[in-house]
């Protein structure tokens, strides 16, 4: 059995969403129930999207008016990231999917969502490293649009989502951070990004979003390590009057070893740690029940 510091980097890298883990390896495909993301080929799969200059289109658009309409910052979860060709051409992020939700309850909210692939806490404040595919980030930081449209559509904003730190983590991994030490820089990350959006927009809910597992079945004992990261962005929800999104729980639904459902939400038939559609319809069901938390 791997010892607890073998396991880290399998969990950082998991962790490490819009960087590069994806990737099938030679033979035959695993079935579904039991397939899971390769780290081997990761660089040649994840760069496909880029390689073919882009093809996820960003979903939503910059409030307008007195349209209620609700943000969402992240990284490539949020932004809708595949590397499935299927999908190539069509958005299918959870924040896209949360608005016929929204609407559904009479709450016909549009997106803006801000999110960039392989964003970090850092780079949320400067430049995002996957900004050639986010247009209106060319030339100016994720967090410079959010705040300003935050602060200019204050009266329409209704909520604002953040699901950002995952790429912290792999970035703590090479630095030979411990889970400790990263736990605690991402919350000082997050504790700061509500507080900004507590005071570019007061009174409007903010939902912080935890991380779910997709290598859950391949090292099983990467959720302990996971729980110890989610409890410290909980703290953080707890600390700041934020609610919590759990991506955890709308992902890995089972406790079972294998999870015999988690790559009927992690395209594990890519070799991909994103979701699928699925998946990602199931988080923006997530998203939607803690913003009606009360």
């Amino acid at each position: 059995m791997r010892s607890r510091a073998s396991l880290l980097p399998h969990l950082l890298a998991v962790l490490g969403l819009g960087a590069v883990l994806a990737g099938c390896g030679s033979g035959p495909a695993a079935p579904p129930s039991t397939v899971a993301p390769s780290a081997t080929a990761s660089a040649s799969a994840s760069a496909l999207p880029r390689a073919l200059g882009g093809l996820i289109p960003v979903a939503g658009q910059a409030p307008v008016g007195d349209q209620p309409w609700y943000l969402a910052a992240g990284d490539s979860v949020t932004f809708g990231f595949t590397v499935d060709p299927s999908r190539f051409g069509v958005n299918s992020s959870w924040a896209l999917q949360l608005q016929p939700l929204l609407a559904a309850s009479g709450r016909t909210w549009s997106l803006y969502d801000t999110a960039c692939p392989s964003e970090r806490t850092t780079t949320y404040y400067t430049l995002c490293p996957g900004r050639s595919q986010v247009p209106f980030l060319a030339t100016t930081s994720q967090h410079d649009a959010a705040i300003a449209a935050a602060g200019l559509h204050r009266a329409s904003l209704r909520a604002v989502f953040v699901d950002l730190g995952s790429n912290d983590l792999l970035d703590g991994l090479r630095h030979g951070a411990t889970v400790a030490a990263m736990s605690a820089a991402l919350t000082s990350a997050l504790t700061r990004m509500v507080d900004e959006f507590h005071a570019a927009a007061p009174g409007v809910p903010v939902i912080l979003c935890n991380f779910y597992n997709p290598l859950a079945n391949l090292e099983p004992a990467t959720r302990a390590q996971l729980l110890t990261v989610n409890a410290a962005v909980a703290a953080v929800a707890t600390a700041t009057g934020a609610r919590l999104a759990d991506f955890f729980s709308a992902i890995d639904t089972s406790t079972a070893v294998p999870d015999p459902h988690l790559c009927d939400y992690v395209d594990c038939a890519h070799g991909d740690v994103h979701p699928t559609v699925a998946g990602q319809a199931r988080l923006a069901r997530a998203a939607l029940a803690a913003l009606d938390a009360r």
